[in-house]
C-alpha cells in the first residue's frame, strides 16, 4: 500500500509537458497551403510590357474573371496563354464558352429583361504585339456570349 502511494506522489510531482511535434506540424502544413496557393494565382499574370494609356481606370474586382495573356512572339502563331497555358485560337473560343456556361447569368442592367453572363474577360496583351490577337479574342467573346470584356493596360509614366 505504501509503494502504491509512493508512486502516485512522484507521478504528481513530475511537470506537466506539452507535445508541440502536432503544433509544428501544423504550422508548415499551413505555410506550405500558402505558398502553393499564392505561386497559383499568379499565374494569371505573365511578365507582359503592357501598353501604356493616359486615361485608365483600376479593375473592379470580380469573382468571374478569366484573363488571358498575349506574347508577341506566340501571338504571331495564334497562340494565347490561360493559367500559364498555351492554347491556339480554336480551342480559345470553346474555353470561353465553358467559362461563360460555369460562371452563369444575370440580368442585363442596360436591357431590362435581357439576360448575360457573369464572366469577366480580361485581356492582357503585349504592346508590340498586333492587335489582331486581341480582336481574335473579343470575336470569341461574342461569339459566347460574354460581352464583359476589358483590355489591360500599364498606367502612362508622363
Amino acid at each position: 500500500m505504501k509503494r502504491r502511494r509512493l508512486k502516485e506522489l512522484n507521478a504528481a510531482d513530475q511537470a506537466v509537458k506539452m507535445n508541440l511535434t502536432p503544433m509544428i506540424d501544423c504550422t508548415f502544413l499551413l505555410l506550405t497551403f500558402f505558398m502553393i496557393v499564392s505561386e497559383l494565382s499568379q499565374l494569371n499574370m505573365e511578365a507582359l510590357s503592357l501598353p501604356h494609356a493616359s486615361e485608365a481606370s483600376s479593375d473592379s474586382a470580380s469573382e468571374d474573371v478569366l484573363t488571358i495573356n498575349i506574347r508577341e512572339k506566340e501571338a504571331r502563331k495564334g497562340i494565347v496563354r490561360i493559367m500559364g497555358r498555351p492554347y491556339d485560337r480554336d480551342k480559345l473560343a470553346e474555353i470561353i464558352r465553358k467559362e461563360a456556361i460555369k460562371s452563369g447569368r444575370e440580368h442585363d442592367p442596360e436591357h431590362p429583361g435581357v439576360e448575360i453572363h457573369k464572366l469577366n474577360v480580361l485581356v492582357r496583351c503585349d504592346r508590340d504585339a498586333k492587335y489582331e490577337a486581341v480582336q481574335s479574342i473579343f470575336d470569341a467573346c461574342s461569339k459566347s456570349g460574354v460581352y464583359k470584356t476589358a483590355l489591360a493596360a500599364s498606367p502612362s509614366t508622363e
